[in-house]
């Protein structure tokens, strides 16, 4: 003989686990064990299960119907029913007690356990008594994937089946679960009062003694916690977390886990799906909103999908990440890396106002009166920094830059500083020339003054104009000799006419420096004392190298 359900009375595992019907049948070998998940239950047994049951699934049936089902299972041989009262009404009463009349006349055992137990630890105990490891590993996987399976009708939401399949689980493994984002902020939990959580130094790879594709982090902390790192279409990353609070994980619980991961991988896969189209969507109202491209009716529209608004000070900041060579432009490197660029410059702006755009990331700040121009600057140049770093690590000919945009109010504006933003980035390298720093890589387009104007005009022949006839005349013999008279005018005039500070900028002799200045003045009759000349050569020389990009 083998288990009986004698047997499993006797053994005092389940406090509250009593019989409620004659002890005629308690002899009966437990040859399985199912949970009555339809009406129709008898079809899938193979014979002698104990089966286990709310009679919610008879819910809807008359006496006769019930009866009738209960004489198949009688044919099955079923070892007996143990029950769990959830609802206490009439007809629940009434379902009671012909379940129990129709055992007592047919010599079958009912077992009553109490409301809040869980059915799934007289599973995990019942099949390890009546079956080898082996084979109870085998039956317990199928019972669980049939219990995740059932969860799902096609209407669901996803977020609601989360919910669902957290519950179920934590009810399963009678120990809690939760999932965590990667920043390891709680999001769901089959309790309450899930905190955040984090991963110590101290833990260890754990591979659990099934068969299965899946390890895990152990850790100790308050209790013992089992860790599993998800990835979702390398997009997003999970943390599914199990505690140990009421008891330890055994092969049965990570077999659980193993049916879990199918349903929860292709949940979390819709979800971050979802997302992107979302943020797609997102993103393409925001891009016509700074490209111009929205009536002002529709610009109400994406401001208040955005959170924007009317009387608030913006600027639009561009980041582009350059390549050495134009062949490297758009390439799979390049786009993922400005995904990276875009998650790390959530520390700096929102995220709702952060996209990423195939090889840059636009971002609209809002001014905040407590954060200074100075205090944004010095944030955006230390976020360039580490981005070069990464970059020069990574061996990538590529350079980081970051144009921001003149300040504007409200969205209605936010047009204006975008394009200022994509021409502190455009015109990079006469910035270099016109500051003297050939490093600079952030670009405030409030700071260009004169430059900024010329930028703007696109007519080449009305940049022209504005052209002094000195460096036109400078230009000329440049090129006629292949000379260096702008470039060393232009070094003697953003260093403060100092002769010396040229030399050494350019690496050629201050003797050097001092004959060009002499051939310009006998060219040209330059005046260096005379401060209006000054400006307007210095901004014809801006010009020069603003048509040299037209």
């Amino acid at each position: 003989m083998g288990y009986t359900v004698k047997n499993l009375i006797n053994s005092n595992k389940f406090p509250g686990l009593q019989l409620i019907s004659d002890n005629s049948g308690i002899n009966r070998e437990i040859r399985g064990v199912q949970i009555i998940a339809m009406p129709d239950m008898e079809k899938f047994l193979g014979g002698g299960e104990l089966l286990l049951t709310s009679l919610m699934v008879y819910e809807k049936l008359d006496e006769r119907m019930m009866l009738s089902h209960l004489e198949e299972l009688n044919k099955k041989q079923v070892s007996g029913f143990v029950v769990k009262r959830i609802q206490n009404t009439a007809h629940q009463n009434k379902l009671f007690e012909t379940l129990l009349l129709f055992c007592n006349e047919h010599s079958i055992p009912v077992l009553e356990i109490p409301q809040d137990f869980s059915y799934w630890s007289i599973i995990k105990y019942l099949l390890l008594q009546i079956f080898n490891i082996e084979i109870a590993k085998a039956v317990y996987s199928k019972m669980t994937r049939d219990e995740f399976n059932r969860l799902f009708p096609e209407e669901t939401s996803e977020y609601r089946s989360l919910e669902k399949l957290f519950d179920r689980t934590g009810m399963i493994l009678s120990n809690p679960i939760a999932l965590y984002d990667e920043d390891f902020h709680y999001m769901y939990s089959s309790i309450s009062g899930e905190s955040d959580f984090i991963i110590a130094d101290d833990y260890e790879k754990y591979v659990p003694n099934i068969i299965s594709r899946y390890e895990y982090m152990r850790q100790k902390r308050k209790n013992v916690e089992y860790i599993r790192k998800i990835n979702i279409l390398n997009q997003c990353t999970y943390y599914l977390v199990v505690s140990e609070v009421n008891e330890p994980l055994r092969e049965l619980d990570f077999i659980t886990l193993d049916s879990l991961m199918p349903l929860l991988l292709y949940i979390l896969t819709q979800i971050v799906t979802d997302k992107n189209m979302e943020k797609k969507y997102h993103r393409d109202l925001e891009y016509r909103l700074l490209n111009g491209s929205l009536s002002e009716s529709e610009e109400d529209d994406v401001a208040n999908l955005l959170k924007l608004g009317v009387t608030e000070d913006y600027r639009v900041i561009t980041c582009y990440l350059k390549p050495e060579n134009y062949k490297d432009n758009f390439t799979a490197f390049q786009r993922k890396k400005m995904e990276d660029i875009e998650k790390a410059i959530l520390d700096i702006v929102p995220k709702e106002c952060a996209y990423c755009n195939i090889n840059q990331v636009i971002c609209i700040h809002k001014e905040n009166r407590k954060e200074g121009k100075q205090d944004l600057r010095k944030k955006l140049e230390e976020f360039q920094r580490i981005i070069q770093d990464q970059l020069k690590e990574e061996k990538t000919k590529y350079e980081f830059l970051i144009g921001v945009g003149n300040k504007v109010k409200g969205y209605h504006n936010l047009k204006e500083s975008f394009a200022d933003s994509k021409i502190a980035i455009e015109y990079i390298d006469v910035v270099r020339k016109i500051v003297g720093d050939i490093n600079k890589t952030v670009v405030d387009c409030s700071k260009l003054g004169f430059f900024y104007i010329f930028a703007n005009i696109k007519d080449k022949k009305k940049l022209i104009t504005y052209i002094p006839d000195t460096v036109h005349e400078i230009h000329q013999y440049d090129i006629q000799k292949n000379g260096e008279l702008i470039d060393t005018l232009e070094c003697y005039l953003n260093h403060k006419q100092s002769i010396r500070k040229t030399s050494e900028l350019m690496g050629v002799h201050a003797r050097t420096v001092s004959y060009r200045l002499q051939k310009i003045v006998k060219l040209t009759g330059m005046d260096f004392d005379n401060i209006a000349e000054m400006l307007a050569v210095r901004n014809g020389i801006i010009i020069l190298k603003i048509l040299e990009l037209l």
